[in-house]
């Protein structure tokens, strides 16, 4: 057995899947809302005898390791390499791109940047002035720990001399991490000096950037500095806090979404736990994504200011595509709020007040609910002026609900805010709604090219499908009266022959990793679809069997007589026969009779 193999082996799909987004059961199989593309009715399925994943959606399938490559957006070898860590088997076999070994590296070298600068922090006396600043804004040891924060010096190169000269790792390899700089002169600095360290981690919780806090008051530097865009770090796809609250977002299906990591940190210190924090207010098309697997929720608690609420305004689309709901939290609205704490940012209001941030968590209210106060904010609803400008902003946004129920309430509210009649506010919002040019979706999920399965294809799948639904001392029973049955369907004939020399008791599992991989996917199409499950489920089982048996070899029969038809047509095109072609003739004659004799004992 190779190693490969023995690793999946070793993984159970089901668990693997499970400890990344919420399946529920369904029968035989497992399902939940693909997490490849975005819907709202579930259409992934797994199914643990054949240790196979489909989504009948997208078209997404494949074994344990495919998800994880998919899943996870990372190598064969990585994804190899995780597998072989969860079940404590030491890889051997498998030999390392230079791109594998490059990013194991790169890995390294970030990890060891963050214990460096946390022991600073914690343990050596330069640490001080980042504990004390810590302490001032309310953040305790435990955050310290669990977020792994971290204190640059305000040497230009004691990081550099750390990983360089004692750790041994090359320059241009730590450049590549985007930890150092290149001068001018040629030599190289630390990018992060003097600044309190948060390290940014993937959605898998390795270390791939940093984030840096200035702890002096200096005029000339930025306030925070972030890693670079490197081979790891992706600015869009990053969510500070997400592996570490991982579980917590799972458990409540919805996550809040903060601006800053202060923000982040002192609401799970306030306990709300299920919270991320971006950087900057954009919202991005890969961070929905990343959210949409465990969250059914998501909910913004983003600057008010004109581009927080922008922001807001362009997560509309990113969300709806994948068929999550969206609300903000509105600090301005919040009836238990002083005028001084609604100016306030989360971090501030969850340090000072943590029960009344964790009243506006649970008041979030609708994002069309925020936008529409907003613009009521903003301009006069009572002056013509003021109407205008305020459809003018909410048309786009309220042309664009897709149901026409919900849509309704928010006209009726708006009609009733402006003193206009709805009519003329729904002439309104239809005429200046339509969106404009560079406002379009963000991609749109491209459909699903599906493969039309002819009539007998889809019995002969059925067929199969109900063959593997009888007890085990079964299965091979019913095969043996398939042993001579000429599929369509590709693979089936060979699954069949397979399942004919299988020794001893069956085993769904064990019968499909002996299967060549072509083999697992036909067995697998026929195994993970739902409309065949509910079938079997409504009907007794041998009499369904018998019923779909006989389909198929009366229209494998069918397909027999109109070959022999073709046949008949060659041989009658000729002008003049030989006695041998008026032999054949007969003989093709007699045959379909034999076969429309068969079609009819079937019933």
């Amino acid at each position: 057995m190779s190693q490969i193999r023995e690793i999946k082996e070793a993984n159970n799909i089901v668990e693997v899947i499970s400890e990344r987004i919420k399946l529920d059961s369904s029968g035989i199989n497992f399902r939940a809302c693909c997490p490849f593309h975005g819907e709202k009715t579930p259409s992934f399925f797994v199914n643990p005898g054949l240790q196979r994943y489909r989504c009948f959606g997208c078209g997404a399938n494949g074994d344990v390791l495919d998800f994880l490559q998919n899943f996870e957006g990372v190598t064969f070898y990585e994804a190899l390499k995780t597998l072989a860590d969860r079940c404590g088997i030491a890889l051997k076999e498998f030999q390392r791109t230079k791109d594998d070994e490059e990013r194991e590296k790169l890995l390294e070298i970030l990890n060891l940047a963050k214990e460096y600068y946390h022991f600073l922090l914690t343990k050596h006396e330069v640490g001080q002035v980042g504990r004390d600043y810590l302490q001032n804004r309310g953040c305790n040891s435990e955050s310290i720990k669990i977020f792994q924060l971290g204190i640059a010096t305000n040497s230009w190169d004691s990081l550099l001399k750390y990983l360089h000269q004692k750790k041994q790792y090359p320059l241009d390899l730590i450049e590549k991490t985007g930890l150092i700089i290149k001068g001018k002169n040629g030599g190289y600095y630390d990018r992060f000096r003097e600044r309190l360290i948060f390290p940014l981690k993937n959605h898998r919780g390795q270390v791939v950037g940093f984030s840096g806090r200035l702890l002096s008051q200096s005029a000339k530097e930025a306030k925070y500095i972030n890693s670079p865009e490197t081979l790891l770090y992706h600015k869009s796809k990053m969510l500070y806090g997400y592996s570490e609250l991982f579980r917590e977002i799972k458990k409540k299906e919805q996550v809040i979404v903060v601006e800053g990591e202060f923000d982040m940190i002192s609401s799970a210190q306030a306990h709300v736990n299920n919270v991320v924090a971006i950087k900057g207010s954009a919202l991005t098309q890969d961070q929905v994504t990343l959210l949409a697997r465990v969250a059914k929720t998501i909910i913004l608690s983003l600057d008010a200011d004109d581009a927080g609420v922008k922001a807001t305004e362009r997560a509309i689309e990113i969300v709806k595509e994948k068929g999550i709901d969206l609300k903000v939290i509105n600090l301005k609205h919040l009836a238990s709020l002083s005028e001084e704490d609604k100016v306030k940012d989360p971090d501030e209001l969850a340090r000072e007040k943590p029960k009344v941030w964790r009243e506006a968590v649970e008041s979030a209210e609708s994002v069309y609910e925020f936008l529409m106060s907003h613009a009521l904010d903003l301009y006069d609803p009572k002056t013509p002026d003021g109407k205008r400008k305020i459809i003018n902003r909410l048309a786009p946004i309220l042309e664009s609900i897709d149901h026409a129920v919900e849509k309704e309430f928010y006209l009726q509210k708006l009609s009733a805010a402006l003193n206009v009649k709805e009519s003329l506010l729904k002439e309104d919002v239809s005429k200046f709604g339509q969106k404009k040019a560079g406002v379009a979706v963000a991609n749109k999920e491209e459909s699903v090219q599906k493969i039309v399965k002819s009539y007998q294809e889809r019995n002969e799948e059925y067929l199969l499908f109900l063959l593997f639904a009888f007890e085990a001392s079964l299965i091979k029973e019913k095969a043996a009266g398939l042993s001579n049955f000429d599929f369509v369907s590709n693979g089936f004939k060979q699954v069949i022959e397979q399942l004919l020399l299988v020794k001893g008791n069956f085993d769904l599992q064990r019968f499909a990793s002996s299967l060549a991989e072509d083999l697992k996917k036909s067995l697998m199409d026929a195994l993970l679809n739902p409309e065949y499950e509910k079938n079997a489920k409504e009907n007794d089982l041998e009499k369904e069997w018998q019923t779909i048996l006989s389909k198929v070899k009366k229209e494998s029969l069918r397909h027999e007589i109109a070959k022999i038809n073709e046949e008949i047509g060659k041989l009658d095109s000729s002008l003049q026969r030989t006695s041998e072609e008026e032999s054949k003739l007969d003989q093709l004659l007699s045959l379909i009779v034999q076969k429309q004799a068969a079609i009819k004992k079937l019933g």
